[in-house]
């Protein structure tokens, strides 16, 4: 019975969700109106909830580019702003893709949670309503500034439910919150269950707080070390076993090498991300402070792309393969299945409360 009262407001909101969907985006077919709703919000400047920052984000663009050479300008800003440049290198996206770290180059929760953390770590604790209303107010507006994405909403609403949780000393699971804010967010734009960047965006997240402690305790039993290696490779796993059968389906191709680029890039992404910050502030201010700050930027800048060019020059780093509809649902079920039973333990400790 606590297994129902636990999960009962999922169930209800499943019920609610179903009906809006089903009412708003299917007649036997998936409905344009649902379609056109979507991008009435997204690509339609007028109706765009970030639109007040666009001039902001395109001078913001122009010092990037002032200050550093492609490609390395071209990730920043899309590390930073969440500004698709990438069509002007089509060689460095194409390495991108084949390497599967295209993702790194958006902005998606991974921002959220670090802008979050910074503005929580200048005004102290989070356990004050004052600091957590103003990370919660300038995190909104970082959102809206990066285009107001599927993954940002999600990382934005979902962050603020374990946040608010935390204050008000109420435990909140990663599952529990992360398909509480799928719902809602589905329910508020039913057209969101039709977007590929918020179905990547879910199932990365499904991984990590369904999967990311059972990989970490493999590596961690295998190599026998703490280390961000093994927290960042467990990381890559525990999202990639989720979201390569959509880009399969979807795209066609997987990258083979993945699984090792990912760890070895993604600890130069949080200090790129937040020197890049600091450098938007200062560098509109001082050329000198500026140039200081780009200065040293640019090591980590240039690792990543390095790495990038070199794993992305092997022919076998990516391979065409187009799952079918069919297959992704069975692997899907059976992922879910070992997501229940990997998770029983939280379930059981609930039961015995």
């Amino acid at each position: 019975m606590k297994s129902v009262k636990y999960y009962l407001p999922l169930l209800i909101l499943s019920f609610l969700v179903g009906i809006r969907v089903y009412v708003n985006c299917f007649d036997g077919t998936v409905s344009k109106q649902c379609i056109e709703s979507e991008e009435s919000i997204f690509t339609n400047k007028e109706k765009f909830p970030g639109r007040y920052f666009i001039k902001f984000r395109e001078s913001s663009i122009e010092l990037y580019r002032k200050y550093f050479p492609s490609p390395h300008s071209e990730l920043l800003i899309g590390m930073v702003m969440g500004a698709d440049e990438l069509g002007k290198i089509p060689k460095f996206k194409e390495s991108l893709k084949s390497t599967g770290t295209i993702h790194v180059v958006v902005v998606s929760g991974f921002n959220i949670n670090l802008v979050f953390g910074l503005v929580i770590g200048l005004l102290g604790s989070k356990y004050k309503t004052k600091n957590l209303v103003i990370a919660q107010i300038v995190t909104l507006l970082y959102s809206m500034m990066t285009g107001f994405e599927p993954p940002v909403i999600r990382a934005w609403v979902m962050g603020s439910l374990v946040s608010w949780a935390k204050y008000y000393g109420r435990g909140i699971d990663g599952f529990r919150a992360l398909v509480f804010t799928a719902l809602l967010m589905i329910l508020i734009w039913p057209y969101f269950l039709l977007s590929v960047s918020f179905q990547l965006s879910f199932l990365a997240t499904f991984g990590l707080v369904t999967y990311g402690n059972f990989f970490q305790g493999i590596l961690r039993s295998i190599f026998k070390v703490e280390s961000f290696i093994v927290e960042d490779l467990s990381t890559t796993i525990s999202a990639q076993v989720f979201v390569l059968p959509i880009i399969s389906l979807y795209f066609g191709r997987i990258s083979l090498v993945s699984f090792i680029i990912n760890p070895l890039v993604l600890w130069t992404v949080p200090i790129s991300t937040v020197l890049g910050s600091i450098f938007l502030i200062i560098g509109s201010i001082s050329h000198v402070l500026g140039s200081l700050i780009a200065f040293f930027m640019y090591p980590f800048l240039d690792i990543f792309t390095s790495l990038i060019w070199f794993f992305g020059g092997f022919t076998f780093s990516s391979v065409s393969f187009s799952a079918n509809a069919k297959t992704v649902s069975i692997y899907y079920l059976f992922m879910l299945l070992g997501a229940y039973l990997v998770n029983r333990n939280k379930r059981k400790a609930y039961e015995s409360k």
